[in-house]
């Protein structure tokens, strides 16, 4: 990239004199390996972005005071070269605070143990602490050229993160900082514009932005800003003992293309990618390890249908509008109830037009400039021409993939059972107490006591009580799980603070007074049962008779590598709660017990309304995660270790190893459907041009088979296509088409098929298989 300046106006971001349309994606660099970046990147550059949006992260167990650790898959230089590397930009979001579901927010532990330290207000200690981070992340961007004005990627810097939201708890002090914040980030002459988001009193220059599921009404606190939206949403984050939440596209795509048409020039999706919480660094109540976030392209690295292809044809749709949007003149025209065109032009017969539809359960036609126009409920159809619609929101002729899961089974994908396998295992002692007595009602903080070099704290104390007679413990905490062991009764928590044995005759008697000790962490964690060093150790226990269903017990295994390439997924379906490596490597928490409510999911979401995280959900009365992913890098040629400490019990002999070996993809277009966007051209009548059934196998594999052909009126969808009463069978041409090819286009025109049904609205649809 050459030197450029940026600024910004009232319209737009100004990158080197020219206003902008910036389409933006989340992509954190930790939650995958600097091996996965490139393929991503480069993913995000095919389905239309101009930026990829990062907080900035370190390894959070950096144990001393004022260091940082960027390497491996903390390499923050790595990966934003890697991003110029693509040709885009970077928006970096140095915080430091970044919460992100990432633990302790993003901040370092150390912060946590300076002597008189607030967090995130007027406070010595941490503005000093901030101001040395901030000058940190701010002259290793500069020491490498990596601002824009050097030459490199980066456009755009934000400080703070959604501080907006808390600031009313922290009075005048919360005020003071957020000036002090943007006064600090200025001070670092980055030469490029600062953003706060969720920050309506963001203080002039720095942009107030948006975060949220629709950003369409907002509005800048200074009339000399852009509309900037840092984050929307593309799904939500995975909680253990919860559904999984997902957003259907075509309210996605709504979502966008309002923003866009009210005046919004820089958008970017949390997340486009969401990867994974590797290692203890899901932060947050009950963060799943899988940080998938519904994103267009899934934590294993591959791109989600129709999420990629839809919105990768509506950022082509806006990018045609752009120039109307940054320099045409505006006008809004009401359509009717619910129903408005905003059109901007550049002359009086030269303007492009979105036509919205925002009420969420009537279809309508509209009339506009003389023409009759269909819109759908909660959509919005884009004409770059002000005559032509390109794209509707609502309208996904996109390639879709059979089911949501990439590992869910079919014929391209392989697994391997460890049922065979040899176990050896090490049952957990507990008993090293320290020394440092406390009562119960005296709480132990579990961070200061921990110093989160462990999730286990345990307590001790002695009860008396009548051995010939039931008797019950009670135990209030705020800890997530509790774990019993010895003859009596020893506790996991977050924090004790009643204790309470009583018989069955209700007699009951407090035991928060009593004397407690407590340990931190496990006797497995101390030995290091986790490394690979100790794999041969004669810690380890084998025998014929695997223990099963064993609370606290560590088990380790060996596995041989799936052939191929791609990503690798544990499936631990049989196993209880605990955290699980590979060669050392830590892939994360699990919790497979853990079901989620039996209500609250639907097999269909109606994408038309508010969307929010709990509108759409699925896999209701199941654990929200069983597949954890072994990037491909952390395995090798010959046997692998994996090494698993189990808090509550479950049986190893069940868990598999599994791989794509290719996928199964379709497409599904009718006769009257938009052509392809790449394909229009202005003061063209896409009327008379075709659409097109467009098929792309991921990771390089090609398409090997068709499964399913027909054009008519085929039912069904993917994976369930059948014959309609109108049919005729286009497998050969459609063999003809794609077969040994990565992509291919087949008209959906009678043309090519002739005319099984005249007087019938036709469709084309197909099935393929894509493999090496």
């Amino acid at each position: 990239m050459f030197c450029v300046t940026v600024t910004y106006d009232s319209k737009a971001l100004v990158i080197d004199g020219k206003r902008r349309i910036l389409q933006s994606g989340s992509i954190h660099y930790p939650r995958a390996t600097p091996e996965m970046w490139p393929g991503i990147i480069e993913k995000a550059k095919e389905g239309g972005l101009d930026v990829i949006e990062t907080y900035v992260f370190w390894n959070y167990h950096e144990p001393l005071k004022g260091q940082y650790n960027f390497e491996g898959r903390f390499d923050l230089v790595r990966f934003v070269k890697t991003v110029q590397d693509a040709g885009l930009f970077v928006h970096l979001r140095i915080g430091p605070y970044a919460c992100a579901e990432w633990n302790y927010g993003g901040f370092p532990l150390w912060l946590h143990f300076i002597p008189g330290i607030q967090f995130r207000t007027i406070n010595g200690p941490f503005q000093a602490e901030m101001e040395l981070f901030l000058a940190k992340i701010v002259n290793l961007m500069k020491d490498e050229n990596l601002f824009a004005s050097q030459g490199g990627p980066i456009i755009l810097a934000q400080v703070e993160n959604e501080y907006g939201n808390v600031e009313w708890a922290y009075g005048v002090g919360g005020e003071l900082y957020v000036k002090w914040a943007a006064e600090t980030a200025l001070s670092l002459n980055t030469s490029v514009p600062w953003v706060m988001c969720a920050q309506s009193d963001a203080p002039d220059p720095i942009i107030n932005t948006c975060n949220g599921f629709y950003c369409d009404t907002f509005t800048p606190n200074s009339p000399s800003k852009p509309k900037i939206w840092t984050e929307d949403y593309t799904g939500w984050f995975l909680s253990f003992g919860y559904p999984v939440p997902y957003r259907p596209v075509e309210d996605l795509a709504f979502a966008v293309a309002r923003f866009f048409e009210k005046g919004g020039t820089f958008h970017n999706y949390y997340m486009y990618f969401g990867g994974t919480n590797f290692g203890r660094t899901a932060g947050g109540p009950l963060v799943a390890t899988s940080y998938d976030y519904d994103a267009p392209i899934n934590e294993y690295g591959f791109i989600r249908q129709p999420k990629w292809g839809h919105l990768r044809d509506l950022h082509m749709a806006i990018k045609l509008c752009e120039e109307y949007l940054l320099h045409g003149d505006h006008a809004h025209q009401s359509l009717g109830i619910n129903l408005e065109a905003d059109v901007y032009y550049k002359t009086d017969d030269d303007c492009a037009a979105f036509l919205a539809n925002y009420g969420n359960s009537a279809d309508a036609n509209v009339t506009f400039n003389g023409k009759l126009y269909f819109l759908p409920a909660w959509s919005v159809s884009i004409l770059p021409d002000c005559k032509n619609v390109i794209f509707n929101t609502a309208k996904v002729v996109a390639q879709k993939s059979i089911g949501d899961a990439t590992f869910s089974p079919s014929a391209s994908v392989s697994e391997l059972s460890l049922s065979t396998s040899p176990w050896s295992w090490y049952m957990e002692k507990v008993g090293v107490w320290s020394n440092n007595s406390f009562t119960a009602t005296n709480l132990l903080e579990q961070i200061n006591t921990t110093k989160d070099t462990s999730d286990f704290l345990w307590y001790s104390t002695s009860v008396e009580a009548d051995e010939k007679s039931d008797a019950f413990l009670f135990i209030q905490s705020l800890g997530h799980a509790a774990l019993n062991y010895g003859p009596w009764f020893d506790v996991m928590g977050a924090g004790l603070y009643s204790v309470i044995l009583t018989d069955l005759k209700n007699a009951k008697k407090d035991y928060s007074s009593n004397k407690w000790t407590y340990q931190v962490g496990t006797e497995g964690e101390s030995l290091g049962l986790d490394k690979t060093e100790l794999a041969n150790s004669s810690l380890w226990t084998r025998g014929a008779s695997l223990p099963i269903n064993q609370s606290l017990i560590w088990y380790k295994s060996t596995f041989m590598a799936p052939e191929g390439k791609g990503p690798i997924s544990l499936n631990l379906a049989g196993m209880g709660k605990g955290q699980a490596w590979v060669n050392g490597q830590s892939i994360g928490r699990y919790w497979s017990t853990y079901l989620s409510p039996s209500t609250g999911c639907t097999d269909h979401c109606d994408y038309r309304g508010a969307y929010d995280a709990q509108k759409c959900q699925k896999k209701c009365d199941q654990p929200a995660q069983v597949l954890y992913h072994v990037p491909r890098t952390w395995v090798h040629a010959g046997e692998n270790l994996l090494v698993l400490h189990e808090e509550i019990g479950g049986d190893p002999s069940t868990i598999s190893v599994l791989t794509r070996t290719g996928q199964e993809v379709c497409g599904h277009v009718y006769e009257d459907d938009s052509i392809p966007v790449d394909h229009w051209k202005a003061n063209s009548d896409s009327n008379s041009q075709t659409p097109e059934v467009r098929l792309t196998c991921d990771r390089g594999w090609k398409i090997t088979s068709i499964l399913f052909a027909s054009f008519g009126t085929p039912k069904g969808a993917c994976g369930t296509f059948t014959q309609g009463s109108c049919h005729i069978d286009a497998l050969s041409v459609v063999q003809q088409v794609c077969i040994g090819k990565k992509t291919c286009s087949v008209p959906v025109a009678m043309t090519k098929f002739g005319n099984p049904c005249p007087g019938v609205t036709k469709s084309l649809a197909i099935e393929a298989l894509c493999s090496s």
